[in-house]
């Protein structure tokens, strides 16, 4: 097993098709000696691409990326329509009724905009606490609430044969790519089954994912430490200020601290503190001090 210290970061990995979010979670927990983790965005066993986990500290900035956009590149198959919309499920109805080039390119842009989804059944989301594909499988009756969602871009890559498309949609978080091709094959009188689905962007994070296998050569703890995405990657222009040891140790124990100089000023009074280039803490400024809200380290 790897020895790694003071592990406090981001991995943006590329999941495998085959294996669970929470499977690849621990996998990669495993390489990282068990430390603490945790990953934004589930994606289907059957899905692969960007996932974003967090280690040690980061773990406390996962709720900051819950609302972020996604990109996702997906393979509609018409005329199928399946229990879970993709091959997990169970065929429920064929037709040969095959939608053009033309036809497709016409519906899109009816994509693009704000619109109330109904999650998918056969998703991750909970019903009193157990989640939807558990009861979808068992066949139990249940409805899931209809979420807003917006399209920022669908298109059109490719049409791969006569039953065949490949799309390229951004979405806001919560958007079910399965939901959205049954709905756009709906829109062309017809059926649609998603049998194919990776993820290729995670808000604007640097899109070189890193796989398992390219892990699992990383032999030293400094080789896997140096792959770490730094904790503030997270936050978009946040304000930044500086701290002496005496305004650390001020912060850590919950303390309010007065701030002269702030390294990066944005109109967010969201800020990171720093001590010795580490992010210790997240917190607001006001009045010329800091006030922190959730600490990310202790001396």
């Amino acid at each position: 097993m790897k020895k790694t210290k003071n592990i406090n970061g981001w991995i943006f990995l590329d999941k495998p098709i085959g294996i669970s979010s929470n499977l690849a979670l621990q996998k990669v927990r495993k390489i990282f000696n068990y430390c603490k983790a945790g990953y934004v965005g589930t994606l289907d066993p059957l899905a692969s691409g960007f996932l974003p986990i967090a280690l040690g500290n980061a773990t406390k900035t996962i709720k900051y990326l819950d609302d972020s956009n996604k990109e996702y590149n997906f393979e509609v198959n018409w005329g199928l329509k399946t229990s879970s919309g993709d091959l997990e499920g169970n065929i429920e109805e064929i037709t040969k009724n095959y939608p053009s080039r033309e036809e497709i390119l016409k519906i899109i842009p009816n994509f693009i905009g704000y619109f109330d989804q109904e999650p998918h059944k056969f998703s991750s989301k909970k019903i009193n606490g157990v989640r939807a594909y558990k009861l979808a499988r068992r066949k139990l009756e249940f409805k899931l609430e209809k979420k807003k969602i917006e399209i920022l871009d669908l298109k059109l890559l490719n049409c791969l044969s006569e039953t065949k498309a490949y799309f390229y949609a951004k979405c806001s978080s919560g958007c079910y790519v399965r939901r959205l091709a049954e709905d756009i094959a709906k829109n062309l009188g017809t059926f649609a089954t998603v049998t194919a689905l990776r993820r290729v962007g995670f808000r604007d994070f640097n899109k070189k994912l890193i796989s398992l296998d390219y892990l699992l050569t990383l032999v030293h703890g400094d080789d896997l430490k140096h792959i770490l995405k730094p904790i503030n990657l997270v936050f978009d222009n946040a304000n930044e200020i500086i701290l002496d040891e005496s305004g650390a140790q001020h912060i850590l124990n919950g303390r309010t601290v007065k701030i002269k100089t702030v390294v990066k000023s944005y109109e967010k009074k969201f800020t990171l503190a720093k001590f010795k280039n580490e992010v210790i803490a997240i917190g607001y400024l006001k009045d010329d001090s800091f006030y922190p809200k959730k600490l990310l380290s202790y001396l």
